[in-house]
């Protein structure tokens, strides 16, 4: 049995630690960060680029707004309340962060918003976030995994990034009160299932260590435990900062060695650094590293990529010093919510609780397509069952559980309230008997594609009898786009068909729940298809159309060629695609017609392809007001 002193020098010291070493990786890496990942090494050792304040990232800048949100939502905040944060002050729309965002504005709610149409669900955005939890909850890792869980599922849920989120704030947390490295890995492990690809990175790294190869060789171990092009997959980035931590023989060393394995470098830099900073606290880290961009905070407010954080009612810090403060004004509010016993600010640590027990578990099982409501008469809960889109015509089934939570039987009648032209379910009735559980289906039919919205809302309602009434909860499901394809014996010829030769053709029509097109299946055994949609607007606008093709293909809209890819290619499926496959565009009034060639690749690329439209400015945020459900002649 230990103490933290959550009013003495030594907490304020590492929490102080944790900021600098974060921005420390986070400036060491920035300059260096690529799309994809890379074959060789990095070599480098020192900062390639300098500022005051370090350099800005999202790694560190949305914790600032995380920090905020504790601050004026208080220590019950949950991902629902995180969901407001992210569109009120989150500009950026990097990949997953601009999909869920775009999950948000169609009005799903966490962990659907992260689930839903979102490609990135392995990848970095979460994990990076997690320092802000493990100092409110210092030495306290079960307490700062729910609110990193919360915080993960907004944009990443049911993927690798959660797990990394929860490991890396179990170590960061525990550092708090232990330094044993090893004791520290083992922790943090102990929050992420045996089975995951995050495990197999970690352990990659530390058998090769044990093994006495370099840590050349121990990047080598991760890459081919957990392969991934893609410089943002999770597993292989927590894999490089487990070999900082390992191989890296002084503070500078370590921040070197974990950048130098390449990847997703500002995000694995900034996490290893906050690792050390905690575990050595802010007096022990050497000030060749701190002093050249000081104890300042940069942010990139000034263009939008974080909005609102210096003009609101709770405006963030202004440095290290004063967020340090801040963090630890909440650490003994956060604690004392959670039942720990903060009398005169010191609390025991039982080092054996720092391991993640059944409560920790239990997350890993959480479907990313349940939502919840928040009634005290009746717990309610709908699972969306995979999906969140709706095909037109099609019945669409919802799964509601209902847990009683009085000391009597209830009867519940459950139903659901849904727009007009929708076939509604037939109310149901349960018999719950006292403190249990049941579920039941709750079937809807939405209209055929004339009727179908962009967004539709629903709400299931169940209803205790002789209780208070309950709030329904809201699951809108949203209206899948309306597509058809056609084989062609030469793909160039599609545009060149005559309206006569358009209409007579023999498409078969399809529904997409997302942005990606089922091409591998729409080729089949043709050498090249044809597909084409309508985008529907209410006025002229200027929209940014991004079609990222992995085959050669071609994109028309309105009969004018727009996009020409000749070879295979790799994807990046986001607002921010390549600037080849990104294009600027201007929509009529009605409906424009986007017709996409695509032919079947002479090598062995996966047929894959993606449709996104977002706003044309720098920001490119997801568009949710365009007709995308039916066709004109609907």
């Amino acid at each position: 049995m230990t103490e933290l002193d959550l009013r003495g020098d030594l907490f304020k010291d590492k929490v102080l630690g944790c900021w600098i070493g974060k921005n420390c990786g986070g400036t060491l890496g920035t300059p260096v960060e690529e799309a994809w990942g890379r074959a060789e090494p990095f070599d480098i050792w020192w900062y390639p680029e300098l500022q005051s304040g370090g350099l800005p990232n999202d790694d560190l800048e949305m914790q600032l707004v995380w920090l905020t949100a504790l601050e004026q939502v208080g220590p019950e905040l949950k991902a629902a309340d995180l969901a407001r944060y992210w569109l009120d002050h989150i500009g950026y729309n990097f990949d997953e962060y601009g999909l869920s965002k775009t999950n948000l504005r169609l009005g799903l709610r966490p962990p659907v918003s992260g689930a839903f149409n979102n490609w990135f669900v392995d990848c970095m955005g979460c994990p990076i976030r997690s320092e802000v939890w493990a100092c409110i909850a210092p030495g306290q890792p079960r307490i700062a995994a729910l609110y990193a869980y919360q915080d993960a599922i907004c944009d990443h849920a049911g993927g690798e990034s959660v797990y990394g989120e929860l490991f890396n704030v179990a170590i960061q947390s525990s550092a708090f009160v232990t330094d044993d490295l090893e004791r520290l890995l083992d922790i943090g492990l102990s929050y992420v299932p045996d089975d995951a690809a995050t495990h197999r990175a970690v352990v990659a790294a530390r058998d090769a260590h044990r093994q006495g190869l370099d840590w050349k060789q121990a990047r080598e171990r991760v890459l081919e435990a957990t392969p991934s092009p893609i410089a943002q997959y999770s597993p292989i980035n927590l894999g490089f900062q487990v070999i900082g931590w390992l191989y890296g023989t002084d503070f500078g060393d370590a921040l070197c060695k974990t950048v130098n394995c390449g990847y997703d470098t500002d995000s694995s830099g900034g996490s290893i650094g906050s690792w050390l900073g905690i575990r050595a606290g802010m007096s022990n880290l050497p000030s060749k590293w701190i002093e050249p961009f000081g104890l300042g905070l940069s942010t990139n407010e000034d263009w939008g990529g974080v909005r609102h954080l210096t003009d609101g009612s709770t405006p963030i810090p202004t440095d290290i010093v004063e967020l340090t403060d801040k963090i630890v004004e909440q650490s003994e509010r956060v604690l004392l919510h959670h039942g720990i016993d903060v009398r005169g600010g010191v609390v025991p640590i039982d080092e054996q609780q720092l391991f993640a027990d059944d409560s920790i578990r239990q997350l890993w099982s959480r479907s990313p397509w349940v939502v919840r409501g928040h009634d005290q008469q009746l717990g309610v809960a709908v699972d969306y069952l995979g999906s969140a889109a709706v095909s037109p015509g099609e019945p669409r089934t919802l799964r509601v559980e209902l847990d009683n939570p009085h000391p009597d039987p209830i009867t519940v009648d459950v139903s659901a309230l849904v727009p007009a032209g929708w076939v509604p379910a037939e109310q149901t009735t349960v018999e719950l008997t006292a403190a249990s559980s049941a579920s039941v289906d709750v079937v809807i039919t939405p209209p055929d594609r004339s009727g179908l919205q962009r967004t539709n809302d629903i709400q299931v309602l169940a209803q205790p009898r002789r209780y208070p009434r309950v709030t329904p909860v809201p699951v809108p499901l949203v209206g899948a786009s309306a597509w058809r394809s056609r084989s062609v014996e030469d793909a160039a010829r599609a545009p060149g068909l005559s309206d006569r030769e358009v209409a007579s053709a023999a498409w078969s029509e399809f529904a997409v729940a997302g942005n990606e097109l089922p091409l591998a299946t729409l080729l089949g055994d043709h050498s090249a298809v044809a597909l084409q949609t309508f985008l529907e607007s209410d006025q002229a606008r200027e929209v940014r159309l991004a079609v990222d093709l992995a085959v050669p293909g071609t994109v028309w809209l309105n009969g004018d060629e727009l996009i020409k890819i000749t070879d295979s290619r790799k994807i990046r499926p986001s607002y921010g695609a390549a600037e080849e496959v990104n294009k600027i565009i201007k929509l009529r009034p009605g409906f424009n017609e986007l017709l996409i060639t695509v032919r079947r690749p002479d090598d062995d690329t996966l047929p894959e392809a993606h449709v996104f439209c977002s706003e044309p400015d720098r920001l490119r945020d997801g568009i949710v007001d365009l007709g995308r459900t039916r066709f004109p002649w609907d």
